[in-house]
C-alpha cells in the first residue's frame, strides 16, 4: 500500500497564495490576506462566511515559482475558476500565466481557512480555493475534506493553538502527491513562539517555562482498534497492526481512502 519511491513526488496544495494577495470582503472592499482574519468575505452562497484562520508556510529556494493570474500570485497547484470553460483548474493549466514572483528566494505562502465551505474572491473577480480543499471545488472528496479538517483541529488542540488566528508551518506540511493523494504532516506545525524560546515576557519580568515532554501517540488499528498500530496506509490517515488487518479492512477503507479514490475516478 505504500507508494513507490519514484511516484512519491510532492507538490504544493491547492490553496496557497502569495503575501499581500487581496481578498474581496462582504462590503465589496479588498483586504490583504495577512489582515483578513475575522473578516466576512464576499460570497454568493446563503448566509455569511468568515475567515477564522490564516495558515502561513515556509518556502525554499527549490520550490516552484509562483504563478500570476489577473494580478494575483499563487502556487502552481492552486485551484481557480476559469471563465472560459466554467470549470475549476490548477493555476499551471491556465493559459498566459506569468511566472516567478518572490520578494526573496525563501518567501512565505498563505492559505485562508473559512468557517464554512466556500471559496474566496480575489482581484479581478477570480474565485479561488480555500484551505482544506473546499468541496465546492472538489465535491468528490467528501471524506478527504472531513478527515483533513478533523486532523488539523486535533493537531491545533494538542498544541494549544485552537484559538490562534495565525498558524505557522515548516516547509511542505500540506500538499499532494503526484497522483493527487493528500499529504498532511501536522508535526510541521510550529509551536507557539513563547514555547519555542522557553520563556514568556510578563511586564518587566521574564518567566522561564519548562518544555513540555513530548507525548507518545498510540495509533489505533483501523480494523481491530488495538493501540500502537505501526503499519500506515498510503493515504496517511489509517494505521493497522499488520498486513492481515489491512486486508480485512480494505473493502470498507477503499471507499474513503484518499490514495485509492483518485485512481478509481480516473479509471
Amino acid at each position: 500500500m505504500f507508494l513507490p519511491k519514484e511516484n512519491n513526488k510532492t507538490t504544493w496544495g491547492s490553496a496557497f497564495l502569495a503575501e499581500n494577495t487581496e481578498i474581496r470582503m462582504a462590503d465589496g472592499t479588498f483586504i490583504i490576506i495577512q489582515n483578513s482574519v475575522g473578516k466576512e468575505t464576499w460570497t454568493d452562497q446563503q448566509g455569511k462566511t468568515k475567515i477564522i484562520r490564516i495558515h502561513k508556510f515556509d518556502t525554499t529556494e527549490t520550490d516552484h515559482p509562483l504563478l500570476g493570474i489577473g494580478g494575483n500570485w499563487m502556487t502552481d497547484f492552486h485551484f481557480i475558476w476559469a471563465r472560459i470553460d466554467s470549470k475549476w483548474h490548477r493555476a499551471f493549466e491556465i493559459r498566459g500565466v506569468k511566472k516567478t514572483f518572490r520578494n526573496s528566494l525563501k518567501g512565505l505562502v498563505y492559505a485562508v481557512e473559512l468557517d464554512t465551505d466556500d471559496y474566496l474572491t480575489l482581484r479581478g473577480g477570480i474565485p479561488a480555493a480555500t484551505f482544506g480543499n473546499c468541496l465546492i471545488v472538489e465535491p468528490h472528496r467528501q471524506g478527504y475534506t472531513q478527515d483533513f479538517r478533523f486532523k488539523i483541529d486535533q493537531a491545533l488542540r494538542e498544541r494549544g493553538l485552537q484559538k490562534a488566528h495565525i498558524i505557522e508551518w515548516h516547509h511542505l506540511g500540506v500538499g499532494h502527491r503526484a497522483d493527487g493523494s493528500l499529504i498532511l504532516d501536522t508535526e510541521r506545525i510550529k509551536p507557539p513562539q513563547w514555547a519555542t524560546s522557553g520563556q514568556r515576557e510578563q511586564g518587566s519580568e521574564t518567566t522561564r517555562i519548562s518544555p513540555q515532554p513530548q507525548r507518545r501517540v498510540n495509533l489505533e488499528c483501523g480494523k481491530c482498534r488495538k493501540p500502537a498500530a505501526q503499519l500506515k496506509c498510503a493515504c496517511l490517515a489509517t494505521y493497522y497492526c499488520d498486513i492481515q488487518c489491512q486486508r480485512e479492512d480494505m473493502p470498507e477503507h477503499r471507499q474513503k481512502c484518499t490514495h485509492m479514490i483518485p485512481k478509481e475516478i480516473n479509471t
